[in-house]
C-alpha cells in the first residue's frame, strides 16, 4: 500500500454513526432478497425453507464473527478486499478481491431486476412470462441504476442519511407484513400436507440456501465493513454493526417464512403440497399476492410500493460498495492508482463509481432475470469470504501488536468454521455455477495482465515468488471446489460420484486441508508493516501478555 493511497484513505470523509454503518448493513440484507426468495426457497425444499433460513444465517453470522474483528482491527473503505492481501500478500489478494467486484458490482443489476419485475405485474411489456425482462425492461433498469450513480456521486453524507431513512421503511414493512399475515388467513395445514416437511429431502434445503437467495439476502451484513474507512468511530461501530445486522436478519427473515408457507394458495391444477410447481404471481410477486388473498389491500398496496423503495435501497447501497471495492484494491497497487483519486469536494473515489455502473450495465444481458443471477451473486461473495477466518489466524500469528477493539473467543475454533461454512454454500451453489464463478476470477487475471502492460509504473507485479508462495492455495482451491462440485451430488447438479452425505464430509476434509495450508502460508506483508510502522491507531496500547506497550506510537497525535 503506497504513501499516496494511505492519504487518499485519510481523504474520505468520516461521517457515519454506528446507527448508520448497521443501517448500511441492513439496507444491505433487506433489498429483493426479502420480496422473492421466501418463494424460491419454498419451491426448492417446500417448509423445510425455515430450516434453510436458519442454517445459512447461522453459517454467515459465523463468518460476520471472524470479519467483525477484522474490521474492528482494520478499518477501511473497501475493506473486504484488502485482507486477503494483508494476510497473503498481492496475489492471493487480487483474486479475493476481483471476486469480490464481481459480487458486488453484479448486486445493484439484480435490485434493478427485482422492481421492474414487480412492475411488470401491471404494466405490459416489462417482464415475460418467466419472469425475464424484456427489451424495454432492461432499458428501465438501467435508467434506475443511474439515478443512483448521480446519488452516490454526491457523497457519503447524503448517501449514509438517504440509506438511514430508506432502511427504516425497509425494516418496519416486513415487520407489519409478518404481524399481518400471521393475523389473518394462516393455513397451518400447509405445514402438515401429505408430502411432509421435508419433501424433497435434506440436499434440497442446502441448496436452496445458494440457489434460492437466502445467502444472497444476508450478504448485506459486508457494508459496516466496506465503509468503515468512513465511520467516525469505526473500531466501536464496525463490529457492532456486522454481528448485529446478521441477528436482525435471521428472525426477520425466518419469520417472513414461515408466515409465506402459511399463505400459500394452490393454484387450480397444482396439488397441494407440490411447492415445485408453484408459479405465477405467487412466485413473481410473492408477499402481494399473499396480502391480496388474505384481503389486505392496504398492505397489498404497501407491498408494491415497497417493491420499489427496498430493491433501490440495496441498489444504492451496493453501487458504492462496488464502488469502495475497485478503490480498495487499487490502494494495494493491483489497480492503477487513479482509481484512487478522491473527488475533493464529494470525498469519493469517482472513477470506481463510474466504471462500477458500466460494468454492472454488462450483467444485464447474460443475467436478464433476479432468479437466473441470484446464485451466480451468491457463490462469488462467499468465495471472497473463505479467506476470512484463514486471514483472522494469520493476523493473529504474525502482527499480534494490532489493536483488537473487538476479539473474538474461540476463534481456533469459529476461524476453521467459518472457512468450511463458506466452502459448503459455493458447495451447494451447484455445477455448473460453481464453474462460471471459477471462470470468471480467472478472467480477472486477464485483466490484470492488460492493465499490467498498459498502466506499468501503477500497477505492481503480483506474480512474485513470495506472494505465488503466499497465494498457491487460492487458485488451487477454487480448481478442487470446481472438481468437487462436478463430481457431488445431482441434486446440485453434480454427476453424482459424490451423493449426499459423503460429499459434504469431502467437502469438509478438503476445507480443513487448505484451510491449514492457507494459515501457514500467510506471513507479515508490507503493507501490515507500514501500519505498524507508522505507529497508527492500529497499533495496540498494551502487548498481547496484557502489559505495556513497547512505544507510545499508538496514542492518538494531537492536532497541530
Amino acid at each position: 500500500m503506497s504513501q499516496a493511497s494511505e492519504g487518499s484513505d485519510q481523504k474520505l470523509r468520516r461521517a457515519l454513526t454506528t446507527t448508520d454503518l448497521l443501517m448500511l448493513s441492513l439496507g444491505g440484507i433487506i433489498g429483493s432478497g426479502w420480496l422473492f426468495a421466501a418463494a424460491g426457497a419454498s419451491t426448492l425444499a417446500g417448509p423445510a425453507a425455515i430450516y434453510s433460513w436458519i442454517i445459512g444465517g447461522l453459517i454467515v453470522l459465523v463468518i460476520a464473527l471472524v470479519f467483525a474483528e477484522l474490521g474492528g482491527m482494520i478499518p477501511r473503505s473497501g475493506a473486504i478486499v484488502r485482507y486477503g492481501g494483508y494476510s497473503h500478500g498481492s496475489f492471493a489478494g487480487y483474486m479475493f478481491g476481483w471476486a469480490y467486484f464481481l459480487s458486488a458490482v453484479s448486486v445493484p443489476p439484480i435490485e434493478a431486476e427485482a422492481v421492474i419485475t414487480y412492475a411488470g405485474t401491471y404494466v405490459g411489456g416489462l417482464v415475460y412470462p418467466n419472469g425475464v425482462l424484456t427489451g424495454e425492461g432492461i432499458i428501465l433498469a438501467m435508467l434506475l441504476t443511474a439515478i443512483f450513480f448521480v446519488l452516490n456521486y454526491v457523497g457519503i453524507r447524503v448517501m449514509g442519511k438517504a440509506n438511514t431513512g430508506i432502511t427504516w421503511w425497509k425494516l418496519i414493512i416486513p415487520a407489519v407484513t409478518i404481524v399481518a399475515l400471521f393475523a389473518v388467513g394462516f393455513n397451518a395445514s400447509n405445514y402438515s400436507l401429505a408430502t411432509g416437511f421435508i419433501p424433497y429431502g435434506w440436499p434440497a434445503v442446502f441448496s436452496s440456501i445458494s440457489l434460492a437467495g437466502i445467502v444472497f439476502s444476508y450478504l448485506g451484513f459486508r457494508q459496516a465493513l466496506d465503509y468503515g474507512g468512513e465511520a467516525k468511530t469505526p473500531q466501536r461501530s464496525v463490529p457492532v454493526a456486522t454481528i448485529l445486522s446478521v441477528l436482525i436478519g435471521i428472525v426477520l427473515y425466518t419469520l417472513l417464512q414461515v408466515a409465506f408457507i402459511g399463505h400459500v394458495i394452490w393454484p387450480t391444477g397444482v396439488t397441494p403440497g407440490n411447492w415445485s410447481a408453484l408459479s405465477g404471481p405467487i412466485i413473481t410477486a410473492p408477499f402481494a399476492t399473499a396480502a391480496s388473498a388474505a384481503g389486505l389491500v392496504a398492505l397489498t398496496y404497501v407491498l408494491y410500493a415497497d417493491a420499489y423503495i427496498s430493491p433501490s435501497g440495496t441498489l444504492n447501497v451496493y453501487l458504492g460498495t462496488s464502488q469502495r471495492t475497485l478503490y480498495g484494491l487499487a490502494t494495494l497497487r493491483s489497480l492503477p492508482k487513479s482509481l484512487t483519486k478522491i473527488h475533493e469536494r464529494f470525498r469519493i473515489p469517482v472513477l470506481p463509481l463510474v466504471i462500477s455502473v458500466l460494468v454492472g450495465f454488462i450483467f444485464f444481458a447474460p443475467f436478464p432475470s433476479w432468479y437466473k443471477l441470484v446464485g451466480f451473486i451468491s457463490s462469488s461473495t462467499v468465495f471472497t469470504y473463505i479467506v476470512g477466518g484463514s486471514a483472522l489466524m494469520v493476523f493473529r500469528k504474525h502482527a499480534p501488536e494490532l489493536k483488537r477493539p473487538f476479539r473474538l473467543g474461540g476463534s481456533g475454533v469459529i476461524a476453521p468454521i467459518a472457512f468450511i461454512g463458506a466452502s459448503l454454500i459455493v458447495y451447494w451453489s451447484g455445477w455448473p455455477i460453481v464453474g462460471y464463478v471459477a471462470a470468471a476470477i480467472f478472467l480477472g487475471l486477464v485483466v490484470y495482465g492488460i492493465l499490467a502492460v498498459t498502466h506499468k509504473n501503477d500497477v505492481i507485479n503480483i506474480f512474485t515468488k513470495q506472494a505465488l508462495k503466499a497465494g498457491a492455495w487460492v487458485p488451487a482451491y477454487i480448481v478442487s471446489l470446481v472438481v468437487l462440485s462436478y463430481l457431488g451430488e445431482t441434486d446440485y447438479g453434480g454427476i453424482g460420484v459424490l451423493n449426499f452425505p459423503v460429499d459434504f464430509v469431502v467437502v469438509i476434509i478438503v476445507g480443513l486441508i487448505f484451510y491449514f495450508w492457507s494459515v501457514s502460508s500467510g506471513y507479515r506483508t508490507e503493507e501490515i508493516e507500514q501500519m505498524l510502522a507508522r505507529g497508527s491507531q492500529f497499533l495496540a496500547q498494551k502487548s498481547p501478555e496484557g502489559g505495556p506497550a513497547s512505544q507510545k506510537s499508538g496514542e492518538p497525535q494531537t492536532k497541530k
